[in-house]
């Protein structure tokens, strides 16, 4: 110990001050990357499915509405705005399937498609809104009532929250865009 030897310590330098390159960033989140982006599209696959037999429902309980009770306006109107959320809903969900995530950029791009297409869901989701909107005003036209503008409050509130919402999940899916896209410019 009293003569300790320069390579020794230049060695130990060399080992202290070399990265590992198991515990990179992009290479270590991969795992973690990888069950992500197949929990995330499991929940779209579900999501998707609800979406779209809700659509689908919609524009058949309002064809029923519409035939039982002859209101041609009302059927026309959900049938419409049910054609109009499947479409979008199909729209959204084009290119969101992940693939394989088997190493760490593949992870890192189904996870800038996945999220690419949560900015899609979410811009959808928007329209939808806007939709409902159109179809709440034409209900409340085709037949008024005295309770319609509480009913235009308390409905226009909502799909305003979710207009929200949707621009919150928006938001966070660009920021996860960035981030990804980052960590696949250090990989290279």
């Amino acid at each position: 110990m009293t003569d300790p030897k320069q390579e020794d310590w230049t060695d130990l330098s060399a080992v202290w001050t070399t990265p590992d390159p198991a515990a990179a960033l992009p290479s270590a989140a991969a795992p973690d990357l990888a069950r992500a982006v197949r929990r995330r599209d499991r929940l779209a696959t579900l999501n998707f499915h609800l979406e779209a037999w809700g659509a689908v429902g919609a524009g058949v309980v309002a064809g029923w509405v519409a035939f039982r009770h002859e209101a041609p306006v009302l059927g026309v109107a959900g049938v419409a705005f049910g054609l109009f959320a499947l479409v979008a809903t199909l729209w959204a969900r084009r290119g969101a399937r992940p693939g394989e995530a088997d190493t760490p950029a593949a992870a890192l791009h189904a996870a800038i498609g996945q999220a690419r297409s949560g900015v899609h869901w979410a811009r959808a989701g928007q329209a939808i809104c806007a939709g409902a909107m159109a179809f709440i005003l034409v209900l409340g036209l085709a037949h008024p009532s005295a309770a319609l503008p509480a009913i235009y409050l308390v409905s226009f509130g909502f799909i305003l929250a979710m207009a929200a919402f949707y621009e919150r999940h928006a938001r966070r899916c660009r920021t996860r865009i960035a981030r990804h896209e980052a960590a696949l410019r250090e990989l290279d």
